[in-house]
This record gives C-alpha cells, structure tokens and sequence, in this order.
C-alpha cells in the first residue's frame, strides 16, 4: 500500500471516470511493475498492441467479439496512463532530471493520436457495412472529431507562445462534462458493448459540436 500511495502522487487529473475508475487500476499495476526494469515506452508499446488487437477483432469477428474489443481498448487506456505515471514516478524520459529525452513523450503522444483515427475509422467502417447510408453519420462524425482536434492543437500552439489560455484549469460543471467528452474510452465503453455505435456517432458528434462554439466563443471574448 505505501509503493501505492507513493506512485498515486503522480496521477495527473482527468475526468472522473478515469479518475475513480482506470486510475487505480494504472496505479496498483504500476505500483507491481516498479520493482522490475519493465520501462515506461514498453508499457507504451503493450498500450499499442492492445488497441491493435481491439482493431484486428473490430474487423474479424465485430459482432461477436464487442466485450473482448472493450475490454482491450480498456486495457490499453490503463497502459496509456500507466507509462507517464511510471515515468514521473521513476523520472525517466522527459522527467529525468539530468538528463530529459522527449522520445517517449512524442511515442506516447502520437500513438495516443493515431491510434484514435484508426480505431475511428475501423468502427465507422463497420458501421457502413451493417447499416446502409451508415457512412454518411461515421463520416460526419469523423469530421467533427477532426474538427475539434484541429481547434485544440492550433489553440494550445497559439496560446502557448501569445496569449494565456483560459479555457483551462477552470473547475466548473462545463469544464467536468468536457472532460467526460474527451474519454473516448468511456464511448467505447458504453457503445461498442450494447452494439450502437449509432448513438455513439450522434451524442458525441453533439457533445464535440457544443464544445468546440464554446470553446471557440469563449476564447474570442477572453483573447486580446
């Protein structure tokens, strides 16, 4: 329990799902792992082979494998949190205080990114495939997530080099359900496991569209 609470101090803070639900299970696995020489980036890599896995069944067997496919796309987004709370647990890679490398760092984060688009993808071909006209809501909703990132990444560049950004560390009940918006993995896990990824497509694609106007609103009245 000490290694526990120890390693807990590391855990950055998300939606309170993952904050209540993944969290603890990252902490207790990193908490049995810190002993061996098992490193942050291949934590990394058994996050990607798990969401690959979770893609290869989306495209074998879909119907017949839901539980197998959530509960791997789970697996990989507790690696996902596992590998940066070891690394500051550990301070490895970008938090070695000597010595930082990014390598892992730009790993984690370009996997995190890439994996998203082809898990996107995969389920909204399948949905194409069981519903007729489906492409054209997978599509949609394919073009508002990219939207959505695409306002993320230029804003955080914008503001990190121009103006403070105050859209975040603000701790309201918008702030709360946007955080909840941006676990994927809690789509995942509702949808894929009552087969409807209809209604995945359509309260995401809303919930994205309310918070990019948000966003953009409350930037271009905050911004100099």
């Amino acid at each position: 329990m000490s290694r526990y609470s120890e390693i807990s101090q590391f855990r950055k803070s998300f939606d309170i799902i993952t904050n209540w639900v993944h969290y603890p299970i990252a902490t207790y696995f990193c908490a049995l792992i810190s002993f061996t020489k098992i490193t942050p980036n291949q934590i990394t890599l058994l996050a990607i082979i798990s969401e690959l896995s979770a893609v290869y069944f989306i495209f074998t067997n879909y119907e017949s494998n839901l539980l197998l496919i959530v509960g791997l796309l789970q697996l990989g987004y507790i690696l996902d949190l596992s590998d940066g709370m070891l690394a500051r647990y550990k301070k490895v890679g970008d938090y070695h205080p000597t010595n930082p490398s990014i390598k892992g760092y730009y790993l984690d984060s370009i996997s995190d990114h890439v994996l998203r688009f082809i898990l996107m993808g995969s389920l909204v071909f399948i949905y194409s495939v069981q519903v007729s006209n489906g492409w054209k809501l997978g599509l949609f909703f394919i073009i508002i997530h990219g939207i959505l990132q695409t306002e993320h990444t230029l804003r955080s560049l914008i503001t990190s080099s121009r103006v403070k950004d105050t859209l975040n560390g603000r701790s309201t009940v918008f702030s709360q359900m946007a955080l909840l918006h941006n676990n994927i993995y809690m789509f995942y896990l509702i949808f894929i496991s009552i087969n409807r990824l209809d209604l995945f497509f359509i309260i995401y694609s809303i919930g994205s569209i309310v918070l990019f106007c948000k966003r953009v609103t409350q930037f271009w009245l905050k911004a100099e």
